[in-house]
């Protein structure tokens, strides 16, 4: 087996992960729905299966976005977004008492 064949597989997946976001961005069902909102209490989580291309934003509170496998993790205070460029699941958590739209 040469190097070129175990270089294959990575690229290929890396590939349609940028498929899968491209057309995430695409989709007039994704882009034109209406967020979804949800009230959380402090201490509280919600997971998000596929948020790749998708926008989390703290309408309320503090929330702190962790995703699987990954080192960086994002905190939002009121005001603020994210959006999310990886499609690990994702964990919505409430640091404090928050209302959180995922769109």
């Amino acid at each position: 087996m040469n190097t070129a064949t175990l270089a294959r597989p990575n690229a290929a997946r890396q590939f349609l992960g940028l498929r899968a976001f491209m057309l995430r961005l695409l989709r007039p069902d994704v882009a034109s729905a209406r967020p979804s909102v949800r009230q959380l209490d402090k201490g509280a989580t919600v997971w998000t299966a596929h948020p790749l291309g998708r926008v989390v934003s703290c309408e309320a509170g503090t929330l702190w976005l962790t995703f699987d496998n990954e080192l960086v993790d994002v905190v939002l205070e009121a005001g603020q977004s994210h959006r999310c460029t990886k499609d690990s699941k994702l964990a919505i958590h409430a640091l404090a008492a928050a209302r959180v739209a995922v769109a």
